[in-house]
């Protein structure tokens, strides 16, 4: 029987590993993106709080854009192929504001969708918007992925 690690993974953090993993994290308007190589068995994972802009793919591992980027290229390091990498992805509530104008969720949510669609990776799930947080815990050896909606409190 083999050790399971535990790993809290908090906004602005990614972690690719091959290890037996479960990953845990909390969401609210924020997103995580977890991808998955069936192949290789390599799973990575990332917290985002704003979607960023285009233009950041050097900059602030808060902002979606440089995270995401920042994820895929470190599973493609480890020996990953874009065509191999499956995606789910979690997060984005609106809790804060019903204007969609300034929904943060629904637009970090969003740019996770568009930018693995970019990247031709296959998007498998994803558990994104309304008006509750989530609790995630990805299990890396796997690629599977329990999430539980948070209740207000």
């Amino acid at each position: 029987m083999s050790d399971v690690k535990m790993y809290n993974l908090i906004n602005g953090n990614f972690i690719v590993t091959s290890g037996n993993t479960e990953i845990h994290t909390i969401l609210g308007s924020c997103v995580s993106v977890c991808l998955w190589d069936p192949l290789t068995r390599v799973a990575g994972m990332n917290h985002f709080m704003v979607p960023g802009t285009p233009d950041a793919i050097n900059g602030n591992p808060n902002q979606g854009y440089f995270s995401i980027h920042v994820l895929v290229n470190s599973m493609l390091k480890r020996g990953c192929s874009i065509l191999n990498i499956e995606a789910k992805i979690f997060g984005g509530s609106n809790s804060l504001t019903p204007n969609i104008q300034y929904a943060i969720g629904t637009r970090n949510a969003a740019v996770a969708d568009m930018l693995l669609v970019q990247y031709g990776i296959k998007i498998l799930a994803r558990h994104t918007g309304g008006h509750h947080g989530r609790k995630v815990i990805f299990n890396t050896a796997t690629g599977k992925v329990k999430m539980k909606l948070l209740s207000n409190v």
